[in-house]
């Protein structure tokens, strides 16, 4: 193994599930460290998906509906997924308005995703069948192309998902949890995580208020004043395996630099 594998696989735990190549191991676990519980409707763009692999391994992580056909998740999640089964409109965990499965996932990973780097972390997955949208199931709008050289430092920002609640929580959450954070500026960021690009963007977790295992893939969202509406800004990542309290930040995959091959895959795009 690459000297340089062996540092980032000490340095960061995947915020859902673990990817094969850093062998950081399996499973489903937790909450939204610290966070809030979300109320009905409150965040009808959010998907849970439960993840087959190989050998009956199994791990969850989150996503988010961008249109009736399509969702934004973290590659990670779904590199090796043989079958995953989509959970849209809830916010207990296994009570869904809307149940998809499939054993063909047609996922779309970036053409440059590394998983040894965790660059790249962003994946298009085509549902099986058209999400019946209603007030539960929603997709979430991405920021228009004239918004690409957005940085977003220091707004306030929103994560959801099921992950763990604190670092010692082994359970999985049958309720959707959230935490409003701001965004940190990169430049702040990479003193903790010296790999960040510009690819990358950040929420501040002060106060063990965070992102944990099994929120990988889920939706970092700002509402912006000028569109009067929610946007998709992040896409959960990772964060420091010494735990997800410690009040180090949580890294997200920044949505805005794949505007371009989001709408080439999906035919979603905002002006």
């Amino acid at each position: 193994m690459q000297i340089r594998t062996v540092l980032i696989s000490l340095l960061i735990i995947i915020q859902g599930r673990s990817i094969s190549c850093l062998d950081l191991g399996h499973g489903i676990d937790g909450r939204i460290a610290g966070g809030e519980l979300a109320r009905a409707n409150q965040f009808p763009y959010q998907v849970g998906l439960s993840i087959e692999e190989p050998n009956d391994l199994f791990s969850w992580c989150g996503g988010s509906l961008i249109s009736d056909r399509y969702m934004l998740t973290a590659a990670h999640c779904v590199e090796k997924a043989v079958a995953i089964t989509f959970y849209l409109g809830g916010v207990q965990r296994l009570a869904p308005r809307q149940l998809l499965q499939t054993n063909n996932p047609e996922v779309h990973f970036h053409p440059a995703w590394n998983c040894q780097t965790l660059e790249n972390d962003i994946a298009l997955i085509r549902l099986p069948e058209e999400a019946i949208l209603c007030d539960s199931i929603k997709p979430i709008r991405l920021p228009g192309i004239s918004s690409s050289n957005s940085n977003y430092e220091y707004v306030p920002a929103v994560a959801s998902g099921w992950g763990r609640l604190n670092d010692e929580s082994a359970a999985i959450s049958d309720s959707l949890r959230y935490v409003a954070r701001f965004v940190e500026s990169n430049e702040d960021c990479r003193y903790s995580y010296a790999n960040i690009r510009s690819t990358n963007i950040c929420m501040d977790t002060t106060g063990g208020r965070s992102t944990c295992t099994g929120d990988s893939g889920g939706p970092l969202i700002y509402n912006d004043p000028n569109l009067n509406t929610d946007v998709l800004i992040g896409i959960t990542s990772y964060g420091k395996k010494s735990g997800c309290t410690k009040g180090y930040p949580s890294v997200f995959t920044r949505v805005t630099a794949y505007l371009d091959w989001i709408g080439e895959v999906s035919g979603v795009s905002y002006s």
